[in-house]
């Protein structure tokens, strides 16, 4: 069994892409809407590419244990 490992190399580039952006953000000096929807959006990457990831290798563990399973 093989698993794409592609799939997973990219959600973790995009998971830390998404925080780099996130940390980087200089939230002391929030000026006006436009920043506080930046910030929103970031937050909303950031959010979305973990859980994006996480699903990720809950799904190639399943998949995993499935096949390890088969063999018993």
């Amino acid at each position: 069994m093989s698993t794409p490992k592609s799939l997973s190399h990219q959600a973790l580039r995009n998971a830390d892409s998404a925080y780099k952006s996130y940390d980087s953000f200089p939230i002391e000096e929030m000026q006006g809407e436009q920043d506080a929807e930046l910030f929103y959006s970031l937050t909303k990457q950031m959010t979305v590419t973990n859980a994006l990831f996480t699903e990720n290798l809950r799904i190639e563990h399943q998949s995993l244990k499935t096949a390890i399973e088969s063999f018993q």
